[in-house]
């Protein structure tokens, strides 16, 4: 007398089993729990970071473009590691030893991973710039290698363009340092005079340059805030540094610069400015005749 088999099975299991049809049920499961957990999670990442980016205040240009590269670059891992371990367990219901398929997939890993680092800490340091919003699009940036104005951000580069209008594409991986000098504008501007002079005239002087500057046509849409005078900032052998700082609009201290140059030139023609002396050192060759 042969007994029933003796299983926890529900009877519908059992009914796919004897028609061969569970292994391809699982499969179409497993599928499906895939292309779900895809889909909730890439609505998850698109809600979080609209909420998280998109907050009251922030440029809404630019957050749309951090949270654009981001999502993409979130989704994208999402999918590559989800279909991976989908793929993995249809291997595994199919009959095959995934074992060797593990080992082998971890060796290879491995190996891509030692030869693609840069490519892996470009990429890390890219989605930490477009998350803590370092720089953006139009900012005028100082990353060490170059500086420039920023053209177009992507997860591995920056691309800038400098005073000369020569373009930079500088992986995020080999900055260590960053200026933005977007966000807290300053023009520093010098004035480099005789030390003989008195000390009473320059701070006049540089006071009255500062009003020029300020009513200057050109520098109406340029500065942001008044001319602060900062003083004596360096003292040399033959002359000194006098200092003046204005907060200016986004990007366009140079040309805060350039106006203050012709300024200065300006002052030193009218003889308001002592200009340094310049010593010259000429070379008498040595009579080697006897």
């Amino acid at each position: 007398m042969t007994l029933p088999r003796q299983t926890s099975q529900p009877d519908w299991v059992e009914r796919l089993d004897e028609l061969h049809l569970l292994t391809p049920a699982r499969i179409i499961a497993i599928v499906l729990v895939a292309v779900l957990v895809v889909s909730v999670s890439r609505r998850l990442v698109s809600r979080t970071l609209r909420r998280t980016i998109g907050l009251p205040g922030v440029d809404r240009a630019r957050a749309d473009a951090r949270q654009q590269a981001l999502v993409t670059a979130l989704k994208s891992a999402i999918v590559g590691v989800v279909w991976a371990v989908a793929v993995v367990a249809i291997i595994s219901e199919v009959g095959v030893n995934i074992g060797g398929f593990v080992a082998t997939a971890t060796v290879i890993g491995g190996a891509v991973a030692f030869g693609a680092q840069t490519l892996i800490r470009d990429l890390i340091g890219g989605f930490f710039v477009l998350a803590e919003d370092q720089y953006g699009v139009g900012d005028s940036v100082d990353v060490g290698h170059a500086t420039g104005v920023v053209e177009r951000i992507t997860l591995r580069t920056v691309r800038l363009r400098d005073g000369d209008g020569r373009v930079w594409h500088v992986p995020h991986g080999g900055v260590t340092r960053v200026a933005n000098l977007s966000k807290a504008p300053v023009a520093l501007l010098d004035l480099e005079v005789a030390r003989s002079m008195s000390r009473d005239q320059l701070g006049h002087v540089a006071e009255r340059l500062g009003n020029e500057l300020r009513e200057h046509p050109e520098a109406a849409t340029l500065l942001a805030g008044e001319p602060e005078v900062g003083g004596i900032t360096d003292v040399r052998d033959d002359r000194l540094v006098y200092r003046i700082k204005v907060a200016t609009a986004a990007g366009k201290h140079d040309d805060v610069r350039r106006i203050w140059r012709t300024i200065a030139l300006g002052a030193f023609e009218r003889g308001d400015l002592t200009a340094p002396t310049v010593t010259v050192v000429s070379f008498v060759p040595l009579n080697t005749g006897e």
